[in-house]
């Protein structure tokens, strides 16, 4: 942040306000562009204060007070709107967020029918039908196949054998298992040049492998893991440059600034990070690109790449953490270091091979995003950061350990210590079977304080975080699971996890503007700061709590900007949160 330049609107403001004590109006060069006024302002500075109106120019907040005093420095050319009351919050900041894909993939029928196929006769006429309709060579690829193999009657996955028939003229690629496995037709494993003597990437410790017909020895196009999908998705193109752009673009506009977010980090997808940097690139070049400031996490693919080739990688970027302007940020790294998917074991990064990495990404000064669902990996990741402090140490790098569902007190101790953020997805308490709590395991040798402990890690003095991941998108949503911790049966889940709502708000806030080194010019409606706010439809301060989640955005400003205006300004409409695999289809 450019202090000059934030001292000398600072000084505007006085000079302001004391031309308002002695003259009828102020020089038009100095009055803001933007007056809000006759509002609840909640500025989510330091003692949370309640303020009544902000003066806005240049994209910039250069005053926070009484309407009195704000409306005292309009000049003729000033812009004043009356809030009539409503309440307004700093605008949201979602912390991880799967921006490009799959919150952004484009609105496609075959989706759903995908999902709700039960049968491979089902999934092959889906399949079927796209391949009709597609251009010869185009490929078809269909996401979010059905999540577990039981589910469907044959119990098993279609394979090559089953999709040749009806595509003979396209590659196919189709998905299950929330992204876990991948299945191919003949067509794309050609045109992927992967076959039977393709090494297994598993015998090498990464995460996939080729599923083998038992009689015949081939292929069956059946993929399982993230190494596995990388070989295919990459020579395929499944995630081009102006496919991620078309994502990002669609997604800003109707599913990002509709929730008030005007800040989120996207931690990527996928092993080529090529794509996914040039179409943030050109997003931030564009338009709409400025409705929202964006977060770009470099994914080190520790999952699908060997270890030297990580540290290539790590080390061969061209440019020192962080790159950045107003709206575009890269100055992380997303390390998943473990995944799982229904009916199968998880793969978790051998100990040595993502030590060495997370080592050596702390070395090179980026801020570290660490994945992290199982015990081990949580385990042997805080003790590789404690090495990691110990030979490279460094002041304020603000690393993140995300999900992190059942910590130790060592775990904790450790994330205290070294100074680890906690970013935790709340809202998947939503759809927690209500027999959870009789279902979680407690082993002798390794005690865990519970799953999404938010309170704990609060209590312990940890830095939190709250975010979507890929759904329900909307941090209201999010406050609102903090706050109440119920399912979608009513039930209330480990109620002594439970945030206060000034907490909650501060979590998807100023927490994250300053868990990603931007407090300074976000996160709280202060003097100095970027004018990012979102009036809302119902004071989230005086409803009752279990209706928090329906409290409709009216405004979302991002930089002195209305960049969305809901035009149902009725404070009892109905709100619906994005839930994939279709756009279509919201929280039921």
């Amino acid at each position: 942040m450019n202090i000059n330049r934030v001292t000398t609107r600072f000084l505007a403001v006085l000079f302001l306000l004391s031309l308002s004590s002695c003259a009828s109006s102020v020089p038009e060069t100095l009055a803001p562009d933007m007056v809000l006024h006759n509002g609840k302002i909640v500025t989510v500075d330091e003692s949370f204060s309640i303020a009544q109106a902000v003066a806005i120019k240049d994209g910039r907040l250069i005053a926070v007070g009484s309407d009195s005093d704000v409306l005292a420095l309009t000049g003729a050319g000033t812009e004043v709107m009356d809030l009539e009351g409503k309440t307004v919050l700093p605008g949201l900041h979602d912390s991880h967020l799967h921006l490009a894909w799959p919150v952004g993939e484009a609105p496609n029928p075959a989706i759903p029918e995908l999902a709700a196929a039960r049968s491979i006769g089902k999934i092959v006429e889906v399949v079927g039908r796209e391949a009709e309709a597609a251009s010869p060579g185009e490929l078809v690829w269909i996401p979010f196949g059905p999540a577990i193999v039981d589910m469907i009657e044959e119990k098993r996955w279609p394979n090559k054998f089953d999709l040749d028939p009806v595509s003979p003229d396209n590659p196919v690629v189709i998905t299950f298992a929330a992204d876990g496995v991948y299945v191919a037709n003949s067509m794309a494993l050609e045109k992927a040049n992967i076959n039977r003597r393709t090494p297994q990437p598993h015998r090498s410790g990464l995460m996939g492998e080729f599923e083998i017909d038992g009689r015949t020895g081939q292929l069956t196009g059946v993929m399982k893991g993230r190494s596995a999908a990388h070989l295919l998705r990459e020579p395929l193109g499944v995630w081009s440059t102006d496919r991620l752009e078309a994502n990002i673009l669609r997604s800003i506009e109707n599913d990002i600034v509709p929730y008030g977010i005007t800040s989120l980090a996207d931690p990527a997808m996928a092993s080529n990070n090529q794509p996914i940097q040039h179409a943030f690139q050109r997003v931030a070049q564009s338009e709409i690109g400025k409705w929202v400031r964006l977060n770009l996490m470099i994914r080190v693919p520790v999952r699908a790449l060997s270890a030297q080739d990580c540290i290539d990688l790590i080390q061969g970027l061209l440019f020192e953490p962080p790159l950045k302007n107003d709206f575009f940020r890269v100055g992380s790294f997303k390390l998943s270091m473990d995944k799982g998917y229904p009916g199968a074991k998880p793969y978790i990064v051998p100990e040595e091979k993502g030590k060495q990495v997370l080592i050596e990404g702390h070395k090179a000064g980026w801020q570290l995003y660490v994945h992290i669902t199982t015990p081990e990996t949580f385990d042997y990741v805080s003790e590789a950061l404690e090495e990691a402090y110990k030979l490279y140490p460094r002041e304020n790098a603000r690393h993140i350990f995300t999900h992190i569902h059942y910590p130790t007190q060592a775990n904790i101790d450790t994330m205290k210590r070294l100074g680890i953020i906690a970013d935790l997805q709340v809202t998947r308490i939503y759809h927690t079977a209500d027999d959870a709590e009789e279902t979680i395991h407690q082993d002798p040798d390794r005690p865990h304080l519970g799953d999404k402990p938010v309170a704990t890690y609060r209590d312990a003095g940890i830095p939190v975080i709250l975010s979507s991941d890929q759904a329900p998108v909307g941090p209201l949503f999010t406050v609102w699971e903090a706050v109440n911790r119920v399912r979608k049966s009513g039930k209330v889940y480990q109620p002594e996890e439970s945030l206060t709502l000034e907490q909650a708000i501060r979590t998807v806030t100023i927490t994250p503007a300053w868990a990603f080194f931007e407090d300074d010019i976000k996160g709280s409606l202060e003097v100095g700061k970027w004018a990012d706010l979102v009036v809302l439809g119902r004071d989230i301060l005086t409803v009752d709590p279990l209706e928090i989640k329906d409290i409709p955005v009216l405004r979302t400003m991002t930089g002195g900007r209305f960049v969305y205006v809901n035009p149902d300004q009725s404070p009892d409409q109905e709100v619906k949160y994005y839930r994939y695999p279709q756009r279509t289809s919201y929280l039921d």
